[in-house]
């Protein structure tokens, strides 16, 4: 998620694994923000949780996982494993 400090308008991101725990930790507290503070002037910047949510990529549903096993399946030939190719 990239974030444009509002002080000195410098541009930085944000990590996912970051976000999705943040936004774990704000559910659980009933927080409605997020304190970032500027890697550049150390201004503490507010994101709010929608903006994250949006950031964050959700989870694939079960019949999106189902669908992606059934298509492996029917790609593989019957009695056949997947198994790990040895270097030679």
């Amino acid at each position: 998620m990239q974030i444009r400090c509002y002080r000195c308008n410098w541009n930085f991101a944000i990590k996912r694994d970051e976000i999705a725990f943040v936004l774990e930790a704000l559910e659980e507290s009933g927080g409605n923000h997020y304190d970032v503070p500027c890697p550049r002037c150390r201004t503490t910047n507010r994101i709010s949780i929608e903006q994250m949510r949006r950031a964050v990529p959700r989870p694939p549903s079960e019949a999106e996982i189902e669908e992606e096993v059934k298509e492996e399946e029917e790609g593989m030939p019957e009695g056949e494993s997947i198994e790990k190719e040895e270097e030679d």
